[in-house]
């Protein structure tokens, strides 16, 4: 007679099985693709640990609130509920969705990267703006990696499906203490959520870095945006405007994975940028399932090393809407510029300091100070009336300080007011614009930074905003020079880095106090536009197709007025 079956274990051993398939499938962050359409949700779910979410919002938000004025914080109460004043629209208007909102959750939307403006209640919809939501797609979202500034984890987290979406944070927290509130407020939800606290040695003040990468099953999402993860900055309130470059890349063949070293550059930079921030291993391994084809020709910026395209440019005129800052002089001005033109710093300055070493004897002439750099570069900026007259009426997060700006070497000659093209929202874009003429790279080649190189340590970088490739080869022909950056950097030196002189190791440096990344776009690269000024230099229009300035072109002078201060009352 046989043995009776021993339905007890076996039951056990099937739920082991189960139990193992389960783990594997939860260690994945890059899913493999399935053979069928997942099944999609009709609604978000309610987690089962909500108690533990909005403490870990308390924690956070105590947190961010700490790191500002009561006044800022009063203003940025203010962007949270200003909708109710909305004008009702027209029915007239425009009502067009973004052209991903015909296509499938998780398919290809934008192969080749695309620039948007964030959505904002109360104003119409022509196809060139997109919601949190949209950028996300959580209908087939797998695993989410998020970086950003400022969070609201309990609004976010309502927009993701826990039954099938895991996510990783990546945020600031200077001190253990910070890092242990966080532990400690998420413990319940450690099963799907994990921290990433990037490193805040070596002088680094903010981890300031916006960056989404959006694993689905047949695509992962790269997502650049100028917002912070909160409910104005995504337009919810319909009183702030920000940016978003995204892009969707296929993913490879089922058991393909691509090494570094065949990366296009911007797979190459947002790897080395993630291993310097400390991504954990499986974000890292599952970027590689990707293919980064669409994405030649643009370039991944960040404050982490030297990074360059062949953008190398004169008579350059520059742009730039921030809303952030810092104190700046001509000096600053000047290398900033110069770092746009594509000039390497590093080696302009250890230039500028042997001269200077042979040239010690002789006698140097008297010059009046020159402040023509202010005249190539326009910062955009608004006004204390415009934030009054805005929809919000005040701001915590467009920051400037009086100190500053009245400062005799502060360059206020070159700001403009921003004027939003929609009205009365304020902006937390950063959005550079540089245009020039085409001049030949004299610079000798920099090597290139590898995973083992040991030359930086975060916190330092070297020449980040510059556009130029070092080592062209040869005399390039003349045209015109365009690109566009947007990403997280404000114009401070904290963000884009400052020029010093190492004592101790003899040569000079670029350090960052700022965690950033961003992407820059190139629009012309020796062509001619269509439209073109008498200088020769390419008319703003030329951005129109591929980043289109958000705010009035071109900009209205101070005139006497004063800029909007978030730590005034007013």
């Amino acid at each position: 007679m046989s043995a009776p079956l021993d339905l007890a274990g076996l039951a056990r051993e099937r739920m082991a099985r189960e139990a193992t398939k389960k783990r594997a499938r939860d260690e994945q962050v890059s899913p493999p693709p399935s053979r069928k359409a997942p099944r999609l949700e009709s609604s978000t779910v309610t987690f089962d640990s909500g108690a533990k979410l909005v403490s870990l919002s308390s924690v956070v938000d105590s947190q961010q609130r700490s790191r500002k004025s009561a006044v800022a914080n009063a203003a940025n109460a203010r962007l949270r509920t200003a909708n109710v004043s909305l004008p009702t629209r027209p029915s007239t208007e425009s009502t067009a969705l973004p052209d991903s909102a015909s296509r499938p959750p998780g398919s290809l939307a934008f192969p080749k990267g695309v620039v948007k403006k964030t959505w904002a209640l109360g104003h119409p919809r022509d196809g060139s703006d997109i919601k949190l939501e949209e950028v996300l797609e959580p209908t087939t979202l797998r695993t989410a990696v998020l970086s950003a500034f400022q969070w609201n984890p309990t609004w976010l987290l309502a927009k993701l499906r826990r039954s099938q979406t895991k996510c990783i944070f990546v945020m600031q927290a200077k001190t253990a203490e910070e890092r242990e509130q966080i532990a400690e407020a998420q413990v319940d939800n450690s099963s799907w959520l994990r921290f990433v606290f990037p490193s805040m040695e070596n002088g680094v003040n903010c981890m300031h870095s916006k960056l989404m990468l959006l694993f689905h099953p047949e695509k992962l999402r790269v997502a650049v945006p100028t917002a912070n993860l909160l409910d104005f900055d995504w337009g919810e309130t319909g009183v702030m405007e920000n940016s978003v470059w995204l892009i969707d890349l296929p993913r490879l063949p089922e058991e393909r994975k691509m090494e570094e070293r065949e990366l296009t550059g911007v797979g190459k930079e947002l790897m080395y940028f993630m291993r310097k921030a400390g991504y954990p291993r499986d974000v890292l391994d599952g970027v590689l399932s990707f293919d980064f084809t669409g994405t030649a020709g643009a370039a991944f910026v960040h404050t982490v090393g030297v990074r360059n395209l062949d953008l190398v440019s004169k008579d350059t005129e520059i742009d730039f809407a921030a809303s952030s800052i810092g104190s700046l002089n001509d000096e600053y001005l000047s290398h900033f510029h110069a770092a746009v033109s594509g000039e390497d710093m590093v080696a302009r300055a250890s230039s500028a300091t042997a001269a200077a070493k042979a040239s010690f004897f002789t006698a140097k002439k008297a010059s009046p100070s020159d402040h023509s750099i202010r005249d190539k570069i326009r910062i955009y900026f608004p006004t204390k009336e415009t934030v009054q007259d805005s929809t919000a009426g005040a701001a915590g997060t467009i920051c400037l300080n009086r100190k500053w700006f009245e400062s005799m070497t502060f360059p206020r000659r070159c700001f403009r007011d921003y004027i939003s093209m929609r009205p009365g929202l304020l902006s937390h874009n950063k959005i550079l614009y540089a245009r020039g003429r085409r001049k030949a790279a004299t610079i000798p080649e920099t090597e290139e930074i590898t995973e083992d190189s040991e030359t930086e340590d975060e916190g330092e970088a070297s020449a980040a905003p510059s556009a130029g490739k070092a080592g062209a080869a040869a005399e390039r022909a003349g045209g015109q020079v365009a690109w566009a950056y947007v990403g997280s950097s404000n114009m401070s030196e904290s963000a884009w880095g400052k020029l010093v002189y190492d004592k101790k190791a003899k040569e000079w440096k670029v350090t960052c106090r700022n965690w950033e990344c961003g992407v820059l776009i190139p629009v012309l690269t020796g062509k001619e536009a269509n439209t073109q000024r008498q200088d020769g230099l390419a008319d703003m229009s030329v951005f129109d197709g591929v980043v289109k300035p958000p705010f009035m072109i071109p900009g209205v002078e101070y005139d006497g007025r004063e800029p909007w201060y978030f730590q005034e009352e007013h």
